[in-house]
Order: structure tokens, then sequence, then C-alpha cells
């Protein structure tokens, strides 16, 4: 009897001992707030005449640049200037990203082709350019008309918040005392947006 009391007692004994001793072979901790933020980014939009649309992020990859060749801003050659002559373009910029920042138009070198191979005038030099801005910008909009080839960087607004928009029109002109020299000549030059 003593002997099968302690066997009962060793039973139970094992039984409790590996009770506990199974609770020990599994640990737990959660970790359920685990988060990551990206940085704000800069997203510009650009829409011109016929409701076209470019984005800065057209350019596919992490670039956020692209090119746009649908918007021209000069107006296109569908009609061409005589003396006295002028067309404008209206485009709208906006900030679709989430952080802020300064939006400057930077113009490239423009080009002047066509027209006779004897001109003494180049077009580039003779068409003028008035580039007027709405609020938020920072662009001086009595500014005279100036030269294609003597349009400087601008400074179109200083701060443009998120979902914030600027609309620019651009007025060509050739002037009523235009030589002959410049006939049939073409313009062009790359005008780049940067929103930084």
């Amino acid at each position: 009897m003593l002997a099968a009391a302690g066997a009962t007692a060793a039973t139970i004994l094992v039984l409790g001992i590996s009770g506990t001793l199974s609770s020990w072979t599994r640990a737990i901790i959660t970790n359920d707030d685990n988060t990551v933020e990206a940085a704000q980014s800069l997203v510009l939009q650009e829409t011109g005449p016929g409701s076209v649309v470019c984005t800065s992020t057209d350019g596919g990859g992490s670039g956020n640049s692209a090119a746009c060749s649908t918007i021209d801003k000069y107006g296109g050659t569908a009609v061409p200037l005589g003396p006295g002559d002028h067309q404008t373009v209206t485009v709208t910029l906006e900030n679709t990203g989430t952080g802020s920042g300064g939006l400057t138009l930077t113009p490239g070198t423009c080009a002047t082709s066509g027209g006779s191979p004897t001109a003494s005038a180049a077009l580039c030099d003779i068409a003028t350019v008035t580039v007027v801005c709405t609020t938020p910008s920072t662009v001086d909009t009595t500014t005279a008309p100036v030269a294609l080839s003597a349009l400087a960087e601008l400074t179109v607004a200083t701060t443009l918040a998120p979902g914030e928009s600027t609309g620019c029109t651009f007025d060509v002109a050739l002037p009523a005392s235009a030589s002959p020299q410049v006939g049939g000549q073409v313009a062009t030059q790359p005008l780049v947006w940067t929103l930084s």
C-alpha cells in the first residue's frame, strides 16, 4: 500500500511538473505598433490649354521629373505672327504633393531655325514675351516685355503649399517694327518649372 501510494504520488508529481514545464516552451511578445512614414514630397502638375495635364511624376522612376511637349507656352506655329501680332497661352501650376516649396521658371537658350540663310536678324532677339502670374505669385506683373533671348529665371512663388496653385499667362509678340529679315524663322526655347 505504501508502494502504491508512492507510485500515485510520483505520477501526480510528474504530471504537475510536466504541466508547469510545458508553459516554458513558448514565450510571446506582440509588437502591435510598428510604423514607418515617407518623407513629404513635392509633385508639380501643369495644366495647359485644352485641359492638357503634365505631372512631374510622368517621367516614371524616382526622378520626379518629366518632359512635357504637349503644352507650348509660346503658342506654337499654327498661326505665324506678323509685325504687331501677339498670342497668349495660360497655364496653371499646382503643387499636388504633400510638402511646400518655392516655384521657379528657368528659360533655356532660345534657338532660331528656318528663314533666310542670309538673315541678319534672329527671331529670338526680336520676339518678346511677357509673363504674368496670379496669386500666390511673386512675379512682378508689370514687367515690360523682354526678348525671348533675354528672358531670365523668374521666381514665380516663394512658397507654393500643398494643394495651392498659380496661373501664368505668356504673351508672345512680334513688334510692329520687326525686320523682314526674321520672316519664316521659328524660335524654340525650353522652359523649366522647378518646385523645390
